[in-house]
């Protein structure tokens, strides 16, 4: 689990830029303060280096008597979008219940966005792998400095399988429990960027929209919390709670995104949202914050765009999972709609509350 100091960027309202944009799935009217129904984060790309991962020498058991283990060197990133133009996975801890998965990705030309990847619950997905970190005898790997690598997941997304989405699932995710999903393409069908081991895929790469359904129900367990956020896929391939690329400051920062995770110790119905690079970390702060979707279904957008060097968080009123491709002005109108904005400016700070997906390990 990562402790910060707390850090608010400044906030300001961000509006639509063009009439023609298209906004009828956004929520109306919309609120740019306190619960929130959209968040945009600008100036994201980064220039600096963070520490790769390049290898993970097992160790020999019963004791990882290796030292180092983790074996890393600097990579060097700049640009729009930087680090978060690289491939990302995106990930969830319960309780969950997933009803709908969609991503997004443009064309050459930028003009049009295709889905690349989608699932409904109870069917089998389309280009898209559940994974979780129980890497061993049914599928992945286990070292014992390197700990569990990825695996397939199961069906009841609680233990692994020996292929990808050999069980159908249904789409509930305990409280006890992680998962993430990640693109069918493996790292054995192309090489995968940085260090990869046991079940290793390959995730989202350059601008890519990311699209949910669901709700959180209460959990039993104050300590338990869930969460929905995206990681560098180099982390996974890894080890998501060891030997890894994350971190916040240069060296370290591979990035991630928090799009809306509950904190312990914090109001059970709010979720905030923080991001993490080379340039440090910053979020939606100590007062603004997404509710908490205890029983009614809700829909989220996720946008990383190149073009814009920008990320929007919105809440949509609702979504047809059916359509295979949106025009640029649908992602327009998601990225100039009303809603936090938070600059990622250079020397940002973290915040100092304990997040649910990261409790378990310090990092």
């Amino acid at each position: 689990m990562r402790v910060s100091l707390a850090f608010v960027a400044a906030a300001t309202l961000c509006y639509p830029a063009l009439a023609q944009q298209s906004t009828q799935n956004l929520v109306s009217p919309a609120s740019t303060s306190g619960s929130l129904t959209g968040l945009r984060y600008t100036n994201v790309g980064a220039e600096g280096t963070y520490n790769q991962v390049t290898n993970l020498i097992p160790g020999t058991f019963p004791t990882c008597d290796v030292n180092p283990s983790c074996i890393t060197q600097p990579k060097q990133i700049s640009g729009n979008l930087a680090p978060f133009n690289e491939e990302m996975t995106f990930n969830f801890r319960g309780p969950l219940n997933l009803f709908n998965i969609a991503v997004y990705q443009p064309d050459s030309s930028n003009t049009t966005w295709t889905q690349t990847s989608s699932w409904v619950a109870g069917q089998t997905p389309d280009n898209l792998v559940f994974m979780n970190n129980f890497g061993g005898d049914k599928s992945g790997e286990f070292s014992i400095c390197g700990g569990n690598s990825q695996s397939f997941a199961n069906g009841a997304w609680t233990d692994a399988t020996t292929a990808a989405n050999a069980e159908v699932a249904k789409g509930f995710l305990d409280e006890d429990h992680e998962i993430n999903i990640m693109t069918a393409q493996t790292c054995a069908d192309s090489p995968c960027d940085g260090f990869a081991r046991g079940t290793a895929n390959h995730g989202w790469a350059d601008s890519k929209m990311f699209v949910v359904t669901f709700n959180m129900p209460p959990s039993s367990d104050p300590s338990k919390v869930p969460a929905i956020w995206s990681l560098n896929a180099q982390v996974v391939r890894s080890a998501e709670y060891g030997c890894n690329c994350r971190g916040v400051g240069s060296p370290g920062g591979c990035g991630e995104l928090d799009i809306l995770e509950t904190l312990v110790g914090a109001d059970p119905n709010q979720g905030t949202s923080e991001i993490y690079s080379v340039k440090g970390a910053t979020g939606s702060g100590t007062t603004n914050f997404f509710a908490r979707p205890t029983t009614d279904k809700v829909t989220y957008a996720a946008i990383f765009d190149v073009q814009t060097d920008s990320i929007a968080i919105q809440r949509l009123t609702t979504w047809d999972y059916s359509q295979k491709s949106l025009t640029r002005d649908v992602i327009d109108g998601s990225l100039n709609a009303p809603a936090l904005e938070v600059s990622f400016a250079t020397g940002a700070k973290r915040r100092g509350v304990m997040g649910g997906h990261r409790r378990r390990h310090g990092l």
